[in-house]
């Protein structure tokens, strides 16, 4: 989601002296050391790179504004400063609500209609920095995290570019936040478990907010099965975790009605559909 911003930037003829990123890391079943998407992107552009997990040690270049998108780490206090404007960072919310590392995917966890951009300055605090730009922007249906961000990504470039001119020519002055904050911790693969004995309504929202990162999960025989989708419609009425095919269609039992499944991986496999899966099972299957 950082992508879209760095090539917006560079259209827009900013004067990138450089795009910090994290460290090559090994991914795969082989282990290859690959860079981040980051910093593929700006090899291609042809910017200069630094590639840090932390930025502790970091040697800035003399810059008039930083910009920050899903790093993932902290600035320390004696780079704030370091820019002429500040450092400025995009946070996928209106702030002050959902601070912290996994915003939009809280929201649409807490079954929220909407998400937002919060363009602001850092400070010592977290996510706590005067707002230059906010703006709310609804879900739209069936979309999953990940789709929002990227839709939300793309669709806020031009808020970033506009902002940052405004700050530069001193011709926009950041608010102080107005309101209880509230925080939203950063997914871990123990949220990615679906709970079954919840209504139907939020495991589908939950379901969408792990995906696909950390990913939803449940288990069979103590085998470890991905649900990658579920549809938007509630089914009909089921024991929990009880999973049973009707008119071709999958459904698995929560407290309250029932969610479909329409697309799994189980561990070990590639991914296929639910129908194809249940097909496969010569029992009873209950998710546990």
């Amino acid at each position: 989601m950082a992508i879209p911003y760095l090539r917006a930037l560079h259209h827009a003829q900013f004067d990138i002296r450089a795009v910090i990123t994290r460290e090559d890391s090994r991914q795969g079943r082989k282990g290859l050391l690959m860079p981040t998407a980051v910093a593929a992107a700006a090899d291609e552009l042809g910017l200069s790179l630094i590639k840090a997990n932390s930025l502790r040690d970091v040697q800035l270049p003399d810059v008039e504004i930083a910009i920050v998108v899903a790093y993932g780490g902290l600035v320390p206090t004696h780079l704030l400063g370091k820019p002429t404007h500040g450092w400025v960072n995009v946070h996928f919310s209106v702030l002050p609500q959902y601070r912290g590392a996994a915003p939009l995917q809280r929201a649409m966890w807490d079954g929220e209609p909407d998400a937002g951009i919060s363009i602001f300055r850092l400070v010592d605090e977290l996510d706590a920095g005067p707002v230059y730009f906010s703006r709310s922007i609804p879900f739209e249906p069936d979309e999953t995290a990940s789709d929002a961000l990227a839709r939300i990504a793309i669709g806020t470039t031009g808020d970033l570019i506009g902002t940052l001119r405004l700050i530069i020519g001193n011709a926009i002055a950041a608010k102080d936040q107005i309101g209880q904050p509230s925080f939203a911790r950063k997914l871990t693969r123990a949220d990615g478990r679906i709970d079954w004995s919840l209504g139907a309504a939020t495991v589908i929202q939950r379901i969408r907010a792990v995906s696909r990162e950390p990913g939803a999960h449940t288990t069979f025989n103590g085998d470890v099965i991905s649900v990658v989708r579920v549809a938007s419609e509630i089914g009909p009425p089921l024991g929990i975790g009880e999973v049973v095919v009707r008119d071709g269609r999958v459904f698995v039992g929560t407290s309250y009605a029932s969610v479909e499944l329409l697309e799994i991986k189980p561990a070990g496999k590639t991914q296929m559909s639910a129908v194809a899966w249940l097909r496969g099972q010569r029992a009873s299957v209950v998710f546990q």
